[in-house]
């Protein structure tokens, strides 16, 4: 397989084989883990997605929250979401106990949440528009994706990485009436300008954490929502992975990298509750 050179077309990229491994390991840890791990809470409701604590800045704080005052009563009205960073300690993280409790479960991979849609990096990104608000900064003055790579490995298990591309503090939304999902004065106090984003901030965290951790799983969130594949340069990315990542003959991805591809390219496909008229049943 890594003889073959792939163009960033859907024709070449849909023709590269899914590395045996991932046919075969079945069984993975998915771990959602971040500062929305400090408060922990939402209140539980009817409906798909609604009861996301991870969701906590746009469901609880947001332009999607209820009727509840947990957050004001809580943590006080002026409260920011980043002041709960320092918090975010991660004190009793034990990255090797956990390799070893994955490891006794029978699973053959774990993915981690890298950067989840709040847009704190789990990673000592060089991103300059993540400058302490990634763990080597801010909280745990840690490399969590590193430490815990490094334990899954020693374990003999493969690790990926979930890397969400949208951010809410930077882009905009059609799922929302007011077409944000945060505060506007969050977003004006801490997003990035939105044409340096791709090029500048996402494509550079993506190939950083392709080069520096070698992912063998990578589970793109969010890219599917509002913007097509021309804005996130998907196809592009995809070719440049398949033909020059480290571990090339390795690595997966899944199919949430632009709207418009889901259920129908990508390595694996990632349906969150349902398999949209049962084009996955015979892909993985």
């Amino acid at each position: 397989m890594g003889a073959q050179t792939y163009e960033p077309t859907w024709e070449s990229l849909d023709a590269r084989p899914i590395p045996a491994w991932f046919q075969d390991a079945k069984f993975g840890i998915f771990i959602h883990w971040g500062v929305y791990s400090v408060p922990s809470w939402i209140r539980v409701r009817e409906g798909r997605y609604a009861s996301y604590a991870e969701w906590y800045y746009a469901r609880v704080m947001g332009e999607l929250k209820g009727d509840e005052d947990f957050h004001a009563r809580t943590y006080g009205a002026d409260f920011e979401y980043r002041d709960f960073a320092p918090m975010f300690t991660a004190d009793l993280f034990d990255p090797d106990f956990w390799a070893e409790l994955f490891a006794e479960a029978g699973a053959r991979y774990v993915v981690l949440t890298s950067k989840h849609h709040d847009g704190f990096c789990l990673w000592p990104t060089r991103s300059p528009f993540k400058q302490n608000w990634n763990s080597m900064d801010v909280g745990p003055k840690r490399d969590l994706v590193g430490e815990l790579t490094e334990a899954v490995r020693r374990r003999g298990l493969r690790m990926g990485l979930y890397y969400s591309l949208i951010e809410w503090e930077t882009n905009r939304t059609a799922r929302t009436p007011s077409g944000r999902f945060i505060p506007q004065a969050a977003m004006d106090k801490y997003g990035i300008p939105l044409d340096r984003y791709v090029d500048e901030h996402v494509l550079p965290q993506l190939k950083e954490l392709v080069t520096l951790y070698q992912p063998a799983v990578i589970f793109a969130d969010g890219g599917e929502w509002d913007e097509g594949e021309s804005f996130w340069h998907t196809r592009e990315f995809l070719a440049w992975l398949y033909n020059n990542a480290p571990n090339k003959d390795e690595v997966v991805v899944n199919d949430r990298w632009a709207k418009g591809m889901p259920g129908r390219h990508g390595d694996y496909y990632s349906s969150e509750y349902q398999d949209v008229e049962g084009i996955g049943a015979g892909h993985p």
